[in-house]
């Protein structure tokens, strides 16, 4: 598929997240720019309400364009039916304040009307000022994506809808919510940079299983019958201090292995 150029935009404290996607790009023969920000957002709320920001000025700059999240990975060429006007979707569906995914969108000229009332509901909502506290279930379910199906309904615009899978690795979902990747997985959305960050048990098995290439089930089975230091896909278990870690965070960043079993929804960002 050609006739887009892959975007996407980082403050300076993000900006070496870009690196694989740029390598994919170059590899595969897409055009890649990123936009540097020279700004500090106080909430990651409001750093998504940059997202059409960014996908106006790379349409303006290129015409059409494909944004994508900067840490995400282009992992097979794009199908001849990824097309714009197009928006990533949750599977399985939400409801519709948080069913879209706005980390990967394909947009051109024909999409600026709609584009341009996503950005002013934004701005009319104040949604990037949104504090902690203002959600429906999760931290970050009422976001930049209300105010993108919104403008979509206001417009009477269909768009293309690939799927983003959370958990189920045997789904056709051509995105992943993730590091693994499926037999239809064309992009994957990892969340593993947000490990340094995270400390709480619970929510580093959710890492954990979101980023795990093989089968997160092993991990069980490495504690309980292995022995020293494991390293298995990109991973570090010390099987004796039950603790585990990203092999790039590791050991600053180890974190104690949990056996309670976790729940990931597709409707918590």
């Amino acid at each position: 598929m050609n006739g887009f150029t892959c975007i996407g935009w980082a403050t300076e404290s993000y900006r070496h997240l870009a690196a694989g996607l740029q390598q994919d790009c170059e590899g595969l023969g897409y055009p890649y720019h990123l936009y540097e920000v020279d700004r500090n957002y106080t909430s990651l709320v409001a750093a998504w309400c940059n997202h059409p920001q960014i996908i106006r000025r790379g349409i303006e700059d290129f015409g059409s364009v494909l944004f994508l999240d900067i840490e995400c990975r282009i992992v097979a060429p794009l199908p001849a039916h990824w097309r714009a006007p197009l928006v990533s979707v949750r599977r399985p569906r939400q409801k519709f304040w948080i069913r879209y995914n706005s980390g990967t969108v394909m947009a051109n000229e024909s999409c600026l009307p709609w584009i341009d009332t996503w950005i002013a509901i934004l701005q009319d909502w104040n949604m990037g000022e949104m504090a902690d506290d203002d959600f429906v279930h999760w931290p970050g379910d009422l976001c930049d994506e209300l105010a993108l199906a919104a403008a979509l309904a206001a417009h009477h615009v269909k768009v293309a809808t690939p799927e983003l899978e959370y958990v189920d690795r045997s789904s056709p979902a051509e995105l992943a919510r993730g590091l693994w990747r499926g037999s239809h997985t064309i992009i994957q959305h990892p969340t593993i940079h947000h490990w340094p960050k995270e400390s709480d048990p619970v929510e580093c098995k959710k890492l954990f299983w979101q980023n795990y290439p093989g089968d997160p089930h092993e991990a069980a089975w490495l504690f309980a019958e292995k022995q020293g230091e494991v390293r298995r896909h990109g991973w570090v278990f010390a099987i004796g201090d039950r603790a585990y870690a990203p092999a790039e965070y590791w050991p600053a960043h180890q974190r104690t292995w949990i056996a309670e079993a976790v729940s990931l929804t597709a409707a918590q960002r």
